[in-house]
């Protein structure tokens, strides 16, 4: 692929990646409204469940849908499966007991965690101005939760010590953050695999796959809490969380199988910015001001690195 047309995927790349923003925050703000009724087990469960029941009904819908199922690599969707299915669970249960804001930063590494993967890979190579911009967004969600509360200061320890040092010791990191990075750690590794099963495959298949995996693995965590609900407002909270988690996991595949990992990473920054102003209108959950400041500068900064750096090879 030639320099331009990859510069071209990557914008393409970047739509899709701003999709998933928008689904995961709205999923991260349904997961924290159900869990205040349901066991986030459960909650994996329900949306694996009725993914794959939507999938299965828009198949028979749209018969010409049949002709991109298929998989040709079923090691490979195995495997990502797993990773997601990990990666998922250890995401709800972080949303449901750790401050949203602070989830949406642990979050952000993901991408983060994905270029290095891919570079370790040798999948893909990063010019310094996108090293710059990942660094720059580390160190401004770093600076801006030193202004938070104390609260939030043990969080910066903790993302510190596993970001940068990599040695996590329970002395000084809370206990609920290893959930979240270790929900990123798995969730990056899926990532990568997204881009090579979504170009073999289709990620329609990727979908169908990671969902049925997901599902096996959740039903013996999610049967000894398994009930049914009766309560409106957590049936309508369970109904946003499958709806934007499959948008959301739609457009991670396709964001990652047009553009490359360093490109999507900063991108990922925006929802601190909407899970921050959601979690404030729902929940009253009151963020810093200056997390939107800085993640404003992170998004302009990235944005303009970006083009720069397309227009430099154009």
């Amino acid at each position: 692929m030639t320099e331009q047309n990859q510069e071209a995927e990557n914008w393409r790349g970047i739509l899709w990646a701003m999709l998933s923003v928008i689904g995961a925050s709205a999923m991260a703000i349904s997961v924290r409204g159900a869990s205040l009724g349901l066991d986030t087990r459960l909650l994996v469960g329900y949306r694996l469940f009725f993914t794959l029941i939507l999938i299965g009904i828009l198949i028979l819908i749209v018969p010409r849908l049949r002709s991109k199922v298929h998989f040709k690599q079923p090691r490979a969707h195995l495997i990502r499966g797993i990773l997601m299915a990990f990666s998922v669970h250890l995401g709800f249960y972080t949303l449901s007991i750790v401050p949203l804001a602070a989830a949406a930063i642990l979050f952000a590494t993901a991408p983060i965690f994905a270029t290095i993967i891919s570079v370790a890979m040798g999948r893909e190579t990063i010019g310094i101005r996108r090293t710059l911009a990942i660094l720059i967004g580390l160190y401004q969600q770093v600076k801006d939760l030193v202004k938070g509360s104390n609260k939030d200061v043990n969080y910066l320890v903790g993302f510190i010590g596993t970001i940068i040092v990599m040695r996590p010791s329970s002395e000084i990191i809370d206990t609920n953050m290893i959930y979240g990075i270790g929900s990123s750690i798995f969730f990056s590794f899926s990532l990568v695999m997204s881009r090579n099963l979504a170009r073999t495959d289709g990620p329609l298949s990727t979908l169908i796959s990671t969902s049925a995996i997901g599902l096996i693995v959740t039903i013996p965590l999610a049967a000894p809490v398994f009930e049914i609900t009766t309560d409106t407002n957590i049936i309508l909270w369970t109904l946003v969380l499958i709806i934007f988690g499959i948008l959301r996991q739609y457009s991670d595949i396709q964001a990652y199988t047009y553009a490359q990992a360093a490109v999507i990473a900063p991108i990922s920054y925006f929802r601190v910015v909407l899970i921050g102003l959601m979690a404030y209108l729902f929940f009253n959950e009151i963020p810093v001001v200056t997390t939107y400041i800085g993640a404003t500068i992170i998004i302009a900064a990235t944005i303009y690195i970006t083009n720069r750096e397309r227009l430099a090879k154009n």
